[in-house]
């Protein structure tokens, strides 16, 4: 037999869930230490969000690495950074989109320092990605220090995995990325003089030699990369009805379409790439309000804040491509996550809906009847409501995105009336459980089960690592309990 002494890379790259329907199309179900099934989906080490101007691109990647952020904080800290080249960003905005985060709402992140935001009136791009690698290579240099336990197995299937806490670093937008040099050129050349004929070369060189840094020293130090684009029509040179179309990058991005100011190093090193491509103002026709008010007092309210987000996954390393998901946005409070699921239930045939068309229960959680106009503030005030949503949205993917598991898979009815005839608990099961994997899993004040797990327990093949034979919770699991 051939002995080779290659290193082997770890078995497993990691992406964090971050909810909003954004978890199930990215990634597939492996199991973790104690036989329990972990969806490895979300959040990728690079993630891209594209799109014209007003399609809260920056919402979204600001709601997916506070989302991950706030995962990781339920047990550990972490960090980021934001470099913000179009110097827009306003911090009293973003406090509102943190205060939604349960784990990071009183820890003040943007005035501890937890979150540096800083703009090119501060650094240039070459300027502030020295300072960048500064603490990258800080970070690397103590990795020791900073190395923490998964819930995923090793290499040998035995030793539970452990890598370094992830951090984050968000560039928006990357198309407005300028090096010193750049600018340098802008001011020593008026509109028109040749001398600035080699502004978009140079900057191109930049911006592929900071991509080309971006597996290698991004990865060793797993800091996630977030960054936004702008797309805007490709002109074609050519004249005449003969002249070919511009060559299309990437498969599901439209004919006459690009992504502005990025090499051709942007498309191939994305793990997901995200093409925010329509804004619709979510407004009922009959009250000409909100379609999902906050309170009684908006219903008739015409207001613009609520948003739907339709999002084309343009390209995807671990799952699918070319599908489309809406986001729930709100203008004052960034994504919606739970809404954004429940409207992807209500629109994918009334999925775990009992009930009629206005007024109607979740199939897991039949106690608590909904409506239009007050589901907004029941998933604000109950977090089983939440909870018992997440599961039947991610039920409904399941079925739309994994077809290998259609065999095992239920309604969100049976898998209630089966869970519960096996002598399951359901008001514990969404009141202390959460489908979402964490680092130091067992400091978690809540219990991991995931949508594949309750299938499995319908199903009779698997019964909670946590849980005694008699459905009591194990007496070392107790301690995280009130």
């Amino acid at each position: 037999m051939f002995k080779q002494t290659l290193q082997q890379a770890p078995s497993v790259k990691v992406l964090i869930n971050i909810g909003a329907g954004l978890d199930i199309p990215t990634g597939v179900y492996v199991k973790g230490r104690h036989g329990e099934m972990i969806l490895l989906g979300g959040l990728g080490p690079v993630t891209a969000v594209v799109g014209r101007g007003n399609m809260f691109k920056s919402a979204a990647i600001h709601f997916m690495k506070l989302s991950a952020m706030n995962r990781i904080f339920s047990t550990i800290e972490t960090a980021s950074n934001t470099y913000d080249t179009e110097t827009n960003i306003q911090e009293p905005s973003l406090e509102r989109f943190i205060d939604r985060f349960e784990y990071l709402r009183d820890r003040d992140i943007l005035k501890n320092g937890i979150w540096i935001i800083t703009d090119k009136t501060v650094y240039y791009a070459n300027k502030w990605y020295e300072d960048l690698k500064l603490f990258l290579n800080e970070k690397i240099k103590n990795i020791k220090n900073y190395t923490v336990v998964t819930p995923f197995l090793s290499r040998d299937r035995i030793t539970p995995l452990e890598i370094a806490i992830p951090t984050f670093t968000e560039v928006d937008s990357f198309s407005e990325f300028e090096t010193e040099d750049v600018a340098e050129i802008q001011n020593n050349n008026e509109l028109g003089d040749s001398g600035g004929n080699t502004i978009h070369m140079r900057q191109g060189l930049a911006k592929t030699r900071f991509l080309m840094d971006v597996p290698t020293l991004f990865g060793k130090s797993n800091n996630f990369m977030l960054m936004t684009a702008h797309m805007g029509t490709d002109i074609q040179m050519a004249a005449g009805p003969y002249a070919a179309p511009p060559p299309k990058i990437l498969q599901h991005i439209k004919q006459g379409e690009k992504i502005k100011g990025v090499t051709g190093k942007f498309f191939f090193l994305m793990n997901n790439c995200w093409h925010a491509y329509k804004a619709t103002l979510m407004i009922n026709q009959g009250t000409k309000g909100p379609e999902y008010p906050r309170n009684a007092e908006e219903t008739n309210s015409p207001t613009t804040d609520l948003n739907l987000i339709s999002m084309l996954q343009m390209r995807s390393k671990f799952g699918p491509s070319g599908y489309t998901l809406d986001l729930v946005i709100s203008q004052s409070e960034g994504v919606l996550p739970t809404l954004t699921e429940f409207h992807y239930i209500k629109t994918s045939d009334r999925f775990g809906l009992g009930g009629n068309d206005r007024n109607y229960f979740i199939e897991l959680y039949p106690e608590v009847s909904l409506s239009r106009t007050t589901i907004r503030g029941k998933i604000d005030s109950d977090p089983k409501l939440c909870r018992a949503i997440n599961i039947v949205s991610e039920l409904c993917q399941l079925h739309q995105f994994h077809r290998g598991l259609r065999e095992i898979l239920c309604t969100p009815k049976e898998l209630y009336e089966g869970i519960k005839a096996k002598g399951y608990d359901w008001n514990m099961i969404l009141s202390q459980t959460r489908g979402w994997w964490c680092f130091e899993d067992q400091k978690n004040p809540l219990l991991f089960l995931s949508t594949l797990d309750l299938v499995n327990m319908y199903r009779g093949t698997y019964h909670p690592y946590w849980m005694n034979d008699d459905k009591s919770i194990k007496k070392e699991y107790l301690h995280n309990k009130e």
